[in-house]
């Protein structure tokens, strides 16, 4: 009976009882009686926020059998949000196996201002960008988020620059969660000519929906899967005349499970998704395709894995974290779906001015961090490794680099900070990057 009792707490019916009845053993059976444990009321303590909907975030509801897995996933749609502290207890009801939810929810602030500064552009259309973030927390009590940001090159220059815009919200429902994000990106640059100066120019704009469901959570592990619509267009110009064979407006569909597992105190993420292109939106063939170079009907596997291990040495703490991102075609890419190593988002230590892109890749990153007696700074040492392969990469200077960095991040005078110095440790001759690559990221959330 115990065992029993057991399981179902293991499985989150912690109010659910096993119960044996007064009964004559002596026919050899044994008699149990399970006690459904159901959720009576949910609702908010006295001292709680009350501006949300509970029934649109708490997948417990009034009636159902009380899972604790409902009532976690209930207080982390509420907690997604920066400003939300939430906390729930579970008290009897006036009938056996009844009780009731209260929620204890605190929102300190209905809205964000962000502003950022990095060196992550590029010498062609500006090296600097400065971005600010509004954002809406809870703007209609469904536990959403919604923002708006922008980002521009700093200082601005007459002959360069590049500037992107972004609206973005989220809902959850339960195990459930849907976003739409929207941008627009532009840039101009300008390009020496034997007789006079061009001005390059481009501009693109991203619509992307997405709809997630929670398949399965427990009290280390959670799956999930999700599936996205994606809609692209872009435009390139000389002098303001479009060059026409450089139009594209494509579409795609992705669907993808993400898994975390969380191993004592370690924390591992894995997950795969498949992309396929379509013609949906309006969208049309990629002018490779004329001549058989690449498609916009892609078909593109992804996998991706991250491993986070915090430890003690020497009496001092560190941590290890591991990832490993990984892409397989078997089409011919275009340029803005294949896969591109170089650059401080996948193989550090590189000035991110060129890349290797093909259709097929895949790098490794490793971070060993140091957190150091100054509160809340900490020391990290980087290596990272990455090859390329399949359609495209036959016209490539070579296939691999490897790089690595050390840098220092944290916050200061409330202002979260990270700046790097890095080199490349291996890469074909004739890739042409810095010998020393330094960076930085500064944010400030108000």
């Amino acid at each position: 009976m115990s065992t029993l009792q057991n399981r179902l707490v293991d499985h989150g019916y912690v109010t659910t009882r096993v119960l044996a009845p007064s009964q004559d053993l002596k026919s050899g059976i044994l008699r149990l009686v399970i006690i459904p444990g159901v959720v009576r009321h949910v609702r908010l303590t006295p001292d709680s926020d009350d501006y949300i909907q509970l029934y649109s975030s708490f997948p417990a509801h009034e009636g159902s059998l009380l899972d604790l897995r409902d009532i976690e996933q209930g207080l982390e749609n509420m907690q997604r949000l920066p400003g939300v502290q939430a906390d729930m207890e579970i008290v009897p009801g006036e009938q056996p196996g009844e009780s009731d939810i209260l929620i204890t929810r605190k929102q300190d602030k209905y809205w964000r201002l962000g502003f950022s500064l990095d060196d992550s552009g590029t010498r062609s259309t500006g090296r600097y960008l400065g971005g600010i973030t509004f954002s809406l927390d809870n703007p209609f009590s469904l536990s959403d988020l919604l923002y708006v940001s922008a980002t521009h090159n700093f200082p601005h220059y007459g002959g360069k620059g590049s500037k992107n815009y972004t609206a973005h919200y989220s809902v959850p429902f339960g195990y459930w969660q849907f976003s739409v994000t929207a941008s627009d990106y532009d840039y101009h640059q300008t390009v020496a000519g034997a007789v006079e100066d061009y001005q390059y120019s481009g501009e693109s704009q991203n619509l992307g929906m997405q709809l997630s469901r929670v398949l399965h959570r427990n009290g280390t592990q959670k799956t999930v899967l999700t599936y996205d619509v994606q809609a692209r267009r872009s435009r390139n110009y000389i002098n303001d005349t479009e060059i026409q064979v450089q139009r594209r407006q494509t579409a795609a569909w992705r669907l993808g499970l993400q898994h975390r597992h969380y191993i004592s105190q370690a924390t591992l993420d894995a997950g795969v998704s498949w992309q396929r292109g379509t013609r949906w939106f309006g969208a049309q063939p990629a002018p490779e395709e004329i001549f058989g170079e690449a498609t916009a009907l892609s078909k593109i596997l992804q996998m991706n894995a991250s491993f986070n291990l915090p430890f003690t040495l020497a009496e001092q703490p560190f941590s290890y974290s591991f990832r490993y991102q990984r892409q397989l075609s078997n089409t011919p890419l275009t340029p803005q779906e294949q896969f591109a190593i170089g650059n401080r988002w996948t193989v550090r230590g590189f000035d991110g001015e060129r890349t290797l892109n093909a259709s097929n890749g895949w790098y490794i990153r490793n971070d060993l961090a140091w957190r150091t007696p100054l509160p809340e700074q900490e020391l990290y040492l980087g290596m990272d490794y990455g090859e390329v392969g399949g359609a495209g990469s036959e016209y490539l200077v070579g296939r691999h680099l490897a790089g690595g960095v050390v840098g220092l991040r944290g916050q200061l005078f409330s202002t979260d900070y990270d700046v790097f110095i890095g080199r490349p440790f291996s890469k074909p001759a004739g890739f042409m990057t810095s010998d020393v690559t330094a960076g930085f990221n500064l944010f400030r959330d108000f």
